[in-house]
């Protein structure tokens, strides 16, 4: 809807004289993306753009108390609730679908992970596992834990967990030896230079959906706008698998 006037619009918000500040609230696996594509959108328009992220929980969180935001990504259920109260406009995107992994410290050999009955025995044999802690909100600990009790180890596995508040935290528990394997979504273990991450095999495979939607009360709606239509196009797409995503189409 945004992408037909999306050039004109540009011109108008870059020869304005006035910079804006846009507001983004993203889900913690869409960051790394959207900070690329956030960077890239101030440098074309001049416009100010602060990125904050949390987990799905953090998100919805933060919007039901009011916080002001411009634009609002996070999972396809959190985005339709919001929709339900309000908080964001009706028309939303599908931008890239969640892929979770394990992660060691760089240097470590690839643990066997090839199908489901590898990812056991390897969980098995682990001294400590870092994820993130279902509690604080993120979907990714609720869903390793979904699964290692689909594997039969769920009980072995929370014996030897060591929880973090995001994933971004995980990655530091796996980097400082802290943790033997972290598993959460490979884009939040992916700036952490001190871990290597491979993608979990498909039988094991996450298939939650990151979206997006204009807040309802938006301040700069347009810009808001303009910047979903970078994250719908080519270099979003490019963004997001460099961030281990799995681009969508629309």
């Amino acid at each position: 809807m945004f992408r037909i006037i999306a050039a004109a619009l540009l011109c108008l918000v870059a020869t304005d004289g006035f910079a804006k500040d846009l507001k983004v609230l993203t889900g913690a696996g869409m960051s790394m993306p959207v900070k690329a594509l956030a960077a890239d959108f101030s440098a074309r328009t001049g416009d100010h753009v602060t990125v904050v992220s949390d987990t799905a929980g953090g998100v919805e969180k933060r919007m039901e108390a009011g916080q002001a935001f411009d634009l609002v990504i996070a999972t396809q259920t959190v985005v339709q609730g919001l929709t339900k109260s309000g908080k964001v406009l009706p028309t939303h995107f599908d931008l890239a679908q969640m892929v979770a992994g394990i992660g060691a410290r760089a240097g470590t050999a690839k643990p066997a992970i090839a199908d489901a009955d590898q990812v056991k025995a390897t969980l098995l044999a682990a001294k400590t596992i870092s994820y993130v802690d279902p509690a604080s909100g993120g979907i990714t600990g609720v869903f390793f834990l979904a699964q290692a009790d689909k594997l039969g180890i769920g009980e072995q596995v929370r014996a030897k967990a060591l929880l973090e508040s995001n994933g971004t935290g995980v990655a530091e528990a796996v980097a400082s030896g802290k943790a033997q394997y972290g598993v959460t979504l490979i884009s939040e273990m992916l700036p952490n230079k001190a871990v290597t991450v491979w993608p979990l095999p498909g039988e094991l495979q996450m298939s939650t959906i990151y979206a997006a939607a204009v807040a309802s009360n938006a301040e700069n709606a347009m810009d808001a706008g303009l910047l979903l239509d970078d994250l719908r196009g080519p270099k979003g797409r490019d963004a997001s698998l460099r961030a281990g995503l799995k681009p969508v189409a629309n």
